[in-house]
């Protein structure tokens, strides 16, 4: 007696339809956050093809807005670039593998700016050699190394170079790269490069600034709301409206005042931009516990104080470990005698915190950023080998990772890392 065979459907089932049908794929693929799609390349070739296809890429990167920060770059104290995810089960795995270690091009690259996504390297810079600047996208693993300006200026001759991209904010997936050259005593002139042409553009209207104030450090860009800003030591900010690089005028900027005037005892800053927003922090001795976060009005009109910072909390719950590093166990060198000096004159504790700062830093500003649906504003600080984010509305604080465990090296190099060697990472599959 013969078996029948069971007819095969007529109908595909509801996985597999989906899984053969492009657009309803990408309906629900694009609501995923980049990360996760890397992963899913690997589930078969027609999903690698899709997710990695530009049409794709574009539509996910305008799709999904205001991605949180999920990571940092830094230079540890041994000047190698670390990369530190926020997850914290991924840190207690273990995991910090960097994504630019697989990219054999990009080994020994420096970063220059972090741009919603997408970072600003260069490489190079020996006496032989030129540098070479590149775009890149971490996530995707993915490059674009820029050409050289079509000018007499070239990028040894910059003054700084900075990356210009927010699709979430403008829904423009290209990106813009500024470079700034002294073409005169008094002026500068801006080159724009537009990944959308890949071409320069040179500005026929140069910007003018007096003399003193080429004491901008043209090398720390920030981009908000289409202008690049910078800095200098007064805390005078210079920006300019990049514009879309055809035009004949492209470029328009001006100078706003500092909000405290001169300042000699700056411990550090922290300058930035959050969720179309510019801050600014400047962190003070003695009193490096406490400090305000100006946010720059959107007329330019001036700085306004958002919120005053106290952490004194948290230094106090971590008194004991924060004394243990400030004293060697042997009880000898420079740190012991000017720590007796100070208690001997009755200074409270956060005022001797404040005095040893200037060698070991207690936290590190290293980013502002919402917390998940567009909640509250929150300080990403850097504090003895964890990362925690602080509230700045309801003033509560929580760990969000530990990245080394404590009484280790990891923990006792902590302190050494400055703000300004700390880029964010947010998961993007914007080309580049």
């Amino acid at each position: 007696m013969e078996t029948a065979c069971p007819e095969s459907p007529k109908h595909s089932l509801p996985a597999e339809t989906i899984a053969n049908h492009d657009d309803l794929l990408s309906q629900i693929l694009v609501r995923l956050e980049a990360k996760s799609l890397i992963r899913y390349k690997s589930v078969s070739k027609h999903w690698l093809s899709l997710i990695s296809s530009p049409k794709f890429r574009e539509r996910h990167t305008i799709r999904n807005p205001n991605p949180t920060v999920s990571a940092f770059f830094f230079l540890s104290t041994n000047q190698r670039l670390s990369f530190i995810s926020l997850s914290d089960d991924e840190t207690r795995c273990g995991s910090h593998s960097n994504p630019l270690d697989s990219v054999p091009e990009l080994r020994g690259i420096k970063i220059l700016q972090s741009c919603n996504g997408l970072l600003l390297c260069c490489s190079g810079g020996e006496e032989t050699t030129r540098r070479a600047y590149y775009v890149v996208n971490p996530t995707a693993s993915q490059f674009s190394r820029l050409p050289s300006p079509p000018y007499a200026c070239q990028f040894d001759d910059s003054l700084g170079i900075a990356l210009a991209f927010d699709p979430y904010r403008t829904g423009n997936v290209h990106y813009k790269v500024v470079s700034v050259w002294m073409t005169s005593r008094n002026t500068i002139g801006i080159g724009i490069y537009a990944s959308e042409t890949r071409s320069w553009s040179l500005c026929l209207s140069q910007v003018h600034f007096v003399q003193c104030q080429f004491e901008v450090d043209f090398g720390r860009g920030v981009y908000c709301n289409g202008a690049i800003h910078w800095l200098n030591h007064k805390d005078e900010l210079f920006y300019c409206h990049i514009g879309d690089g055809s035009d004949e005028k492209p470029v328009r900027g001006g100078v706003l005042s500092s909000p405290l005037g001169l300042m000699f005892d700056r411990e550090y800053r922290y300058f930035g931009e959050s969720c179309g927003h510019l801050h600014l922090i400047d962190i003070f001795k003695p009193c490096v516990n406490q400090f305000d976060v100006r946010e720059l009005e959107p007329d330019y009109s001036g700085w306004v104080v958002k919120y005053h910072v106290d952490l004194g909390p948290i230094i106090e719950t971590n008194r004991s470990c924060i004394n243990e590093m400030l004293i060697p166990k042997d009880y000898s060198g420079w740190f012991v005698k000017c720590k007796a000096d100070l208690y001997s004159r009755s200074y409270s504790f956060q005022e001797v915190v404040g005095y040893y700062l200037d060698r070991y830093y207690q936290f590190v500003v290293l980013s502002l950023t919402r917390e998940d649906n567009g909640g509250d504003l929150c300080l990403l600080l850097y504090f003895r080998a964890k990362v925690i984010s602080y509230n700045l509305r309801d003033k509560t604080f929580k760990k969000l990772c530990d990245l080394a465990p404590e009484g280790t090296a990891g923990t006792q190099r902590s302190l050494k890392v400055e703000w300004l060697e700390a880029y964010n990472h947010m998961g993007s599959l914007a080309c580049v």
